[in-house]
């Protein structure tokens, strides 16, 4: 692909300068990171325990840690990766670093939000190849998770969609405002270098 001449950019910029509207409409799909603003801090807290947590899996081995590694850019950096009885799955892992502003989740778009993805891995027979039933079981089995459910849900017992609440709220902790394309979006045009700002 041929790289626009001087004079065409110089055009495009008048253009642009010229019609505020436009700018502003060019600017509209990528928006600097936020940093969250409201997220329920004991909902949070539970969930960071429950996503490090292998035990909601069938081996007691897989926690969702395992494909979206928090020290290694929310994936695990592998072109498939590998669940139950070390099955490759058909797909990558993407990140859940800033997976709250995606439109959907999992790469087909199947789950709306990050708690309906949440209760997915768990039950699917190539991920974590659990089941709700056995991951609930398993949780009420452990005096320290009973209590920490029914002080942060105000319930006796502990169901999956309080579990998916847990992780997605979680999950929306995971984003990563202030870095150098944030800043150069914020206007800092000396976060970027030249080379990266032409692409």
């Amino acid at each position: 692909m041929r790289k626009p001449s001087p004079r065409l950019l110089a055009i495009a910029l008048a253009v642009a300068a010229a019609c505020p509207t436009l700018t502003a409409q060019a600017n509209e799909p990528i928006q600097p990171i936020q940093p969250v603003k409201a997220v329920n801090q004991s909902q949070a807290e539970l969930g960071k325990k429950l996503f490090f947590d292998p035990r909601l899996s069938k081996s007691g081995f897989i926690s969702c840690n395992s494909c979206h590694n928090l020290s290694m850019g929310g994936t695990d950096n592998i072109k498939t990766s590998i669940g139950h009885n070390w099955q490759r799955g058909p797909i990558n892992s993407p990140t859940v670093l800033n997976a709250s502003m995606n439109v959907a989740q999992f790469w087909d778009g199947r789950a709306a939000d990050l708690k309906e993805q949440a209760g997915g891995p768990i039950a699917n027979p190539g991920e974590m190849a659990s089941s709700h039933t056995l991951a609930i079981d398993v949780l009420q089995s452990i005096p320290e998770y009973v209590a920490e459910f029914n002080q942060v849900f105000k319930k006796k017992k502990i169901d999956i969609d309080q579990v998916t609440t847990a992780i997605a709220e979680f999950e929306k902790t995971l984003v990563t405002p202030n870095s150098r394309f944030d800043k150069w979006l914020m206007g800092d045009k000396k976060a970027l270098t030249a080379k990266e700002v032409t692409g």
